[in-house]
């Protein structure tokens, strides 16, 4: 064994892993690992703000209070989805 695998307690086998090898999960690798947000169960409703599931139907986020109902373009009255930032249609920012 190797100075730096002393002191670092090597990557494989001991250390602090308790056996070494991977840990799982892991930033987007894996369902589950960190930057994989799960898609809502049965046709639920994901808030834009917090990404709570909510029921379909809801008005508002029962999380964090953030309208789920959609809203229409203060410009050419195009519907937009919850949370947009700008209107698919013309482009006009969301107020």
């Amino acid at each position: 064994m190797g100075i730096l695998d002393r002191i670092f307690g090597g990557h494989h086998g001991g250390g602090h892993h308790g056996g070494g090898g991977h840990h799982g999960g892991g930033y987007g690798a894996t369902p589950g690992g960190y930057g994989n947000v799960p898609p809502p169960p049965g046709g639920a409703i994901a808030c834009p703000s917090c990404r709570a599931v909510n029921a379909v139907g809801a008005r508002f986020c029962q999380q964090c209070g953030t309208s789920l109902a959609p809203s229409a373009c203060a410009q050419c009255g195009t519907t937009l989805q919850a949370g947009a930032k700008f209107c698919g249609q013309c482009g006009k920012a969301v107020a």
